[in-house]
């Protein structure tokens, strides 16, 4: 796994790992008993369900742009972001709103609650 001792790395490893839709790098940026509320009604708890839930993506969904989001730390070990990230499927782009809980885990960040929804009127 590569380390994620900043934001901006754990950014651009999500990215990295999402985009190459590798499940086992992905999966090792998010807590063992992380939350995900992404495009699904479903709360998805813990690593299997969110591997699952990311499993079922089509393959060519993409980050188009995900650019630094806003960071508040507001524990030593403890911060939250808050962004948009544009995904596209091919031409087709899908506008999402961003919002990440990131704990402090043996010196990397790790997601602990991922929320995801679409945002409309750009």
């Amino acid at each position: 796994m590569t380390a994620t001792p900043t934001v901006e790395a754990l950014l651009a490893e999500w990215i990295a790992a999402f985009n190459a839709h590798d499940l086992d790098r992905h999966m090792a940026l998010y807590t063992e008993a992380a939350l995900l509320f992404g495009s699904v009604d479903e709360l998805q708890r813990g690593r299997d369900a969110i591997r699952a839930y990311f499993g079922r993506r089509p393959p060519g969904v993409r980050v188009r742009s995900y650019p630094m989001p806003e960071v508040r730390e507001v524990a030593p070990a403890v911060a939250v972001t808050a962004g948009h990230v544009d995904f596209a499927d091919g031409d087709q782009p899908s506008p999402y709103r961003m919002t990440w809980v990131l704990v402090r885990e043996g010196g990397d960040w790790k997601i602990a609650q991922h929320h995801g929804s679409p945002r409309f009127g750009k």
